[in-house]
């Protein structure tokens, strides 16, 4: 069952507040805006024409990035060997678009484990949809 807006907004500024604390990531919203993590700039943007559900599922997504990429040494460790700077904005090679693609995955991964950590309820079926229509475009686009 979808969640009531108000709980949804707490959500959101639990997310907000768990990224600049632990992150020092801003979270901005725009109807023009694409959902994206900036980590030159430690700023995540999500689009505010989402329904307030999809937000949550794109904000808990964009932190999933975050998370991966704040650990210690990550590109370091050659997590991404083939990922080229600016990631799913540049089409790559087959080997780039591969490793976006996994990182893809892991930022939903993390953004599920994420939820459960700051325990935030979130609608189950509308997150496994979201999850799987991203992905899908990101399995098109390779």
């Amino acid at each position: 069952m979808p969640l009531q807006k108000q709980k949804i907004i707490e959500n959101l500024n639990i997310i907000e507040s768990f990224l600049y604390q632990e992150h020092s990531v801003e979270v901005d919203y725009s109807p023009d805006y694409r959902d994206v993590y900036y980590e030159d700039i430690a700023r995540v943007e999500i689009n505010s024409r989402q329904n307030y559900n999809s937000r949550l599922n794109s904000l808990l997504h964009e932190a999933g990035h975050v998370i991966i990429r704040s650990e210690s040494g990550w590109k370091e460790q050659k997590r991404f060997p083939f990922m080229k700077d600016k990631g799913a904005f540049v089409r790559g090679n087959i080997n780039h678009r591969t490793d976006v693609l996994r990182e893809e995955v892991l930022a939903w991964e993390e953004a599920r484990s994420l939820a459960d950590y700051l325990s935030i309820e979130i609608d189950e079926e509308l997150f496994a949809r979201h999850r799987t229509a991203a992905l899908k475009t990101y399995v098109e686009w390779i």
